[in-house]
């Protein structure tokens, strides 16, 4: 497959750089990952060190951030990434990653969640994938209809401030599913360590859909 560019489209594969939140990067001990403001100066170091603008990754990556929040704690913490994020500055577009149509979406807005959240399904292999985009904007949520159509690449929605995305930095979390199970406008993006099997059929890895 050939790269996929699921934000603005002046970006090229060259212009994306690998960012480490887990929590094996010592920088996090001492450092709050969920504060914004350092999480902008982390992003603006590493764009300076590294001469790229977009920062990505997280699929399967065990978060600190998630352990400081009381959303994670409900029984078993969950703590595990099952999406991959993409980092850029709120307004960016966001595209489809292939022709689908709109299954679901949901303003998610309770502190820590995914904001607007727009789901699209997809024809894939004799069966269906489901796409989430979550952490846009909420003025993106006036367009959508159930049903609508959009082609690989068209662009649907954009990446929503801190205020209106969950209260995160800004960046999409792009997720793949196999079954949309009884979930609609959501999906969990964030697991326990034990129930990464139960999910592993069902929540695909998004790098090789993405960078191929």
């Amino acid at each position: 497959m050939a790269f996929k560019n699921l934000l603005d489209p002046r970006y090229a594969s060259q212009d994306y750089f690998p960012m480490d939140l887990s929590i094996h990067n010592p920088y996090w001990d001492e450092n709050d990952v969920s504060d914004i403001a350092v999480m902008e100066k982390y992003l603006k170091d590493h764009r300076h060190q590294t001469g790229r603008f977009v920062a990505h990754g997280g699929y399967k990556e065990q978060r600190a951030l998630y352990r400081k929040s009381a959303r994670f704690q409900d029984g078993a913490v969950r703590d595990v990434h099952m999406g991959i994020d993409l980092w850029a500055p709120a307004g960016t577009s966001v595209h489809a990653i292939m022709d689908g149509k709109i299954h679901s979406f949901s303003d998610n807005d309770d502190a820590g969640n995914y904001g607007p959240t727009l789901i699209l399904e997809h024809d894939y292999n004799d069966g269906k994938l489901y796409s989430l985009y979550g952490h846009l904007s909420r003025s993106d949520m006036q367009a959508w209809e159930i049903g609508v159509r959009f082609r690989e690449s068209e662009q649907i929605a954009t990446l929503g401030t801190p205020q209106e995305n969950g209260g995160y930095s800004p960046h999409l979390h792009f997720q793949l599913m196999t079954t949309m199970q009884e979930y609609r406008g959501d999906f969990p993006g964030v697991l326990a360590e034990g129930d990464l099997k139960a999910f592993e059929t069902i929540i695909l890895n998004p790098n090789p859909f993405i960078f191929g």
